[in-house]
């Protein structure tokens, strides 16, 4: 099957197509996974959201552009294979599990290989969809970064958050009476970590709109079409729990867990959340939680049914391995001679790994890889870090040693540079040896 296509595709579409048909699929999967995501929307009808959910959906082979699709762009090439077709995204176009603008229509794309589990393939493809959705419903909002989950006292409690919600998911299928009382120590472990780092509170709650309502959705579509329970639910929060840090990806725990359980204590959240937007605030409502005055203390009581002293000492151990990294980046990306990068948040495109982020400080964050581009041209880090202040107006690279190549492609450890025509590289008066990106008078 995947020699055929490489035979027809390269015949139908061009060089092109046929340099993607080189790096095999598998063509099964896409098509199956496709049929699923289809599946879930139509016996969804909209019930979820008041929306249809169906629509088009790009899954996409990273390194070719190589395009598995339930639609097709008008004026662009395609092939026809049962019901989807087989084309080639853009060449600019970047690739990542998002939604995206393909001429003038919004598009959901996800990158192949799918997930062998079905539940988990259609948690996905459902997450995906629910962003190319997520603007006409009204709950978009803008990533915001939690570099206070990346402290031992954030992670701690945030774990501590997570056991409670798992535990409530999985009494809602064997013990319906503990629901509500873990469900409270969640809450209160969340209130308290949230006391420890003023302001949180708000860049908590705008994950969650972002990212932790599509995970419901995937999740809570995905459940209704396996049929499991939301034990099911459980096991993925569990998972988070060990997955990665939690700086851009808390949301995907705490997201479906709190829509799941809304949906039995306040079916009617969804409408809610709209006007109301902060699930566990709605949450912490349908159940009556009141956070104690006396918050540290109550936490801290609460606390040892769910592993205090466990999580406690675990997270210890992080925070000391990962002392020498720590310096080793403010040695590089700090003290030592840099790159500085400056643009607008609205004109840089970036892609990274969510589960890799590091909290520098609470308001700077060090992507051990990724890919940016802004007028200036484009970054691609594979190793050594590029040092981002939250608000993507400012990026820091290590400058390389000795002087610099002539001409607008340059290399540091780690990373690859791009000048975009009409800028430069200029030396930093104020710290010797280092460069600011500038544009040319």
């Amino acid at each position: 099957m995947r020699g055929v296509w490489g035979i027809v595709i390269g015949l139908a579409l061009g060089t092109a197509v046929a340099r993607a048909s080189a790096q095999a699929i598998d063509s099964g999967g896409a098509l199956g996974g496709l049929r699923e995501a289809r599946a879930a929307c139509e016996a969804d009808h909209g019930a979820l959201w008041g929306r249809n959910l169906c629509g088009p959906i790009a899954l996409v082979v990273r390194r070719s552009h190589l395009v598995v699709a339930n639609d097709t762009v008008p004026g662009w090439p395609y092939l026809r294979m049962n019901d989807a077709f087989i084309t080639t995204l853009p060449s600019d176009q970047g690739v990542a599990n998002t939604s995206f603008d393909w001429q003038g229509r919004e598009w959901t794309m996800v990158v192949l290989p799918l997930p062998d589990d079905r539940f988990d393939r259609i948690a996905l493809l459902l997450h995906e969809v629910f962003h190319r959705e997520q603007g006409p419903l009204g709950l978009r909002d803008r990533d915001a970064l939690n570099n206070q989950l990346d402290t031992r006292a954030g992670r701690t409690w945030l774990r501590l958050e997570y056991r409670a919600l798992a535990l409530a998911l999985v009494a809602l299928d064997s013990a319906p009476t503990n629901v509500r009382r873990h469900v409270a120590n969640a809450l209160l472990f969340r209130a308290y970590r949230r006391s420890l780092f003023p302001g949180s509170d708000s860049l908590e709650t705008r994950l969650e709109m972002q990212e932790g309502l599509p995970e419901y959705n995937g999740e809570r579509l995905a459940l209704e079409m396996t049929g499991l329970t939301p034990s099911r639910v459980a096991q993925a929060v569990t998972e988070r729990e060990h997955r990665g840090t939690y700086v851009r990806g808390f949301a995907y725990g705490t997201g479906p867990a709190l829509g799941v359980l809304l949906d039995h204590f306040a079916p009617g959240w969804r409408t809610a959340v709209r006007t109301h937007r902060d699930p566990a605030g709605l949450l912490a409502q349908a159940i009556q939680f009141q956070a104690p005055s006396s918050l540290g203390r109550a936490a801290s009581g609460r606390a040892r049914e769910y592993g205090w002293a466990q999580v406690d000492s675990e997270e210890g151990d992080r925070e000391r391995a990962r002392a020498p990294e720590m310096r080793m980046f403010q040695s590089r990306l700090v003290d030592g001679p840099t790159i500085t990068f400056r643009q607008s948040r609205d004109s840089l495109a970036w892609g990274f790994d969510p589960n890799s982020l590091i909290g520098y400080d609470l308001s700077h964050t060090i992507y051990p890889s990724g890919s940016f581009s802004a007028p200036w041209g484009s970054l691609s880090a594979d190793s050594g870090g590029v040092l981002v202040r939250n608000d993507m107006a400012v990026l820091v690279v290590e400058a390389p040693t000795g002087e610099l190549p002539p001409g607008r492609h340059v290399t540091g450890r780690g990373w690859t540079l791009d000048l975009n025509s009409g800028w430069r590289l200029a030396p930093d008066l104020d710290r010797p040896g280092s460069y600011i990106v500038v544009a040319m008078p």
